[in-house]
């Protein structure tokens, strides 16, 4: 199933000219290799779509679908220690002499090279949705961390990516308050999830889980001077996720009224169904997003 859990959400500046075309054809020159014996770390891009292996740009509804493939090595470092520690043994015992820091570090630069070709390798696959009809780059990835990391990787490949993080005129945090304290806007209702947190790195924080927010004790947390930092949401009758005070959106799923639309999608192929689930998800987030942001008090205009 084609959809993103995990949203990171950027406006792409208005001069940025870029094209399906043009992303596309620079993608397909830094395609995924996998590692070689002595690398840690290979990253490129692949096809999103297994119908179309050649297409490292999926495009549809002037939005372009695109993924990062990354594999690393797996190497331990208590792996690396022991076998260090073995060696620097030995030696101490057949040569009777110490060994020195230095010898020690480029002791260990020589044994990470030896195991290097027979260590393990673990792949995780990226993906992110160019909206170039809308201005918007949405990456589907847990942490701004990781969403950074596949722009950084479009950025060297492309030459250039103007973006910001989308940024609105009031914070997640006071919304999120003061729904709990009155209502959220009309696209949106409350959940039985939050988290409320006293300001300041070292402030106490309340979580609660299954609980209605409508709630004494909920109400006394905020009277203490809580304020909200994460709050499960609904939008509509079609999507539920949970919105944290970074404008991050967690754990996006699909109410019943979306998933009989996915079970009834008409496609003969597992390609048509690709194609439907990418309508779908596109669909979906131009609908989500702008509501979301209208609720923010809409997207601040930084020069």
């Amino acid at each position: 199933m084609l959809w993103f859990r995990n949203l990171q959400i950027y406006r792409l500046s208005a001069d940025h000219a870029l094209t399906s075309e043009s992303i596309g054809t620079e993608l397909a020159k830094r395609p995924f290799v996998p590692c070689g014996n002595m690398d840690m770390q290979s990253c490129g891009w692949v096809a999103p779509a297994r119908h179309a292996p050649e297409e490292f740009a999926f495009v549809r509804q002037d939005a372009v679908l695109i993924s990062l493939k990354t594999e690393e090595k797996v190497l331990p470092a208590a792996v690396i220690k022991d076998e260090l520690d073995q060696r620097v043994l030995h030696i101490e015992q057949e040569e009777n002499r110490k060994v020195g820091r230095k010898e020690q570090r480029e002791m260990k630069e020589r044994i990470t090279d030896e195991l290097l070709p027979r260590a393990f390798t673990r792949s995780r696959t990226n993906r992110a949705l160019l909206d170039l009809a809308n201005g918007l780059v949405i990456v589907d990835a847990a942490s701004a961390a990781k969403a950074e990391y596949l722009l950084s990787t479009l950025r060297e490949t492309l030459g250039s990516l103007p973006t910001r993080l989308i940024d609105t005129e009031i914070s997640p945090a006071m919304a999120m308050t003061d729904w709990l304290t009155s209502e959220p806007p009309a696209a949106f209702s409350i959940g039985q999830d939050a988290e409320l947190k006293v300001p300041g790195d070292e402030g106490s924080i309340a979580r609660f889980k299954r609980q209605v927010m409508d709630c004494e004790e909920v109400r006394q947390h905020l009277e203490a001077g809580k304020i909200a930092t994460r709050l499960a949401l609904a939008f509509g009758e079609r999507l539920t996720f949970t919105l944290t005070e970074a404008l991050e959106i967690k754990s996006l799923a699909m109410l019943d009224v979306l998933k009989d639309e996915v079970k009834d999608m008409d496609a003969e192929t597992q390609d048509a169904l690709f194609e439907s689930q990418m309508a779908l998800l596109i669909g979906e987030l131009r609908g989500f997003i702008p509501e979301l942001v209208k609720a923010l008090g809409g997207e601040t205009q930084k020069i």
